[in-house]
């Protein structure tokens, strides 16, 4: 069973799976490996069975989009249509109100790089919003290939987002934003950190929980 190991000054064990399957295992700094893995093997039944429930979800949830003409995607919660234009340069693609403007010719690599591009101008915009309302200056901001995490914020205050966040509701992706800018100044997630995040987006738990629905879109682009 794969799992990620978290120590910190914690004083007890604990195990948190999201909704991509990514388990991790938070342990106090010192305790011994012979207790976490006894921990680990008592919750075995638990873990497993909250795995099954992953995998079912994602079975059911909604596939990756086509990329072929007039196929609907949605993109930062705009509703766009997939157009192809003949004789475009093979990597051109513009993003217009309702429509994906593309060459027939742009591959799957090229569409990526598109998406990431689209991906950091949307997140530098939305930190820029959100980052003086929290107080706080990111010293940069990154698009990552993340498929277990949406974002995370490094101890340099950079802010790291999965590209494929794009994909989800744009109240969601503000309250990625607003996560990690909050970890700028508490790097941790105990009560002071939740009320600075609650201070800034009250719904924030509403945010938090419809996040967990929208999982398998880490799973999209692999």
């Amino acid at each position: 069973m794969q799992y990620e190991l978290v120590r910190s000054n914690r004083r007890t064990l604990a195990i948190t799976i999201d909704g991509s399957g990514r388990c991790v295992v938070r342990a106090p700094m010192r305790m011994p490996m012979t207790e976490i893995k006894k921990f680990i093997e008592e919750k075995r039944s638990w873990i497993e069975n909250k795995l099954c429930e992953i995998e079912l979800k994602t079975e059911l949830a909604p596939r990756e989009p086509e990329f072929k003409e007039g196929a609907e995607w949605v993109i930062a919660g705009n509703r766009v249509r997939i157009k192809f234009i003949a004789g475009a340069a093979k990597d051109y693609a513009q993003l217009a109100p309702d429509e994906f403007i593309c060459s027939k010719k742009l591959g799957r690599p090229g569409l990526i790089k598109f998406l990431r591009g689209f991906a950091k101008d949307l997140f530098y915009w939305r930190v820029d919003k959100y980052a003086p309302v929290v107080g706080v200056k990111p010293l940069g901001v990154k698009v990552s290939e993340a498929q277990a995490r949406w974002g995370s914020c490094s101890a340099q205050n950079v802010l790291n987002f999965s590209w494929r966040l794009i994909f989800a509701p744009p109240a969601l992706i503000d309250y990625v934003v607003v996560h990690e800018l909050c970890h700028i100044d508490c790097m941790n997630h105990s009560p002071a950190f939740w009320q600075r995040v609650a201070a800034v987006m009250p719904d924030y738990k509403q945010r938090r929980q419809a996040l967990k629905q929208h999982g398998y879109l880490l799973k999209w682009f692999r």
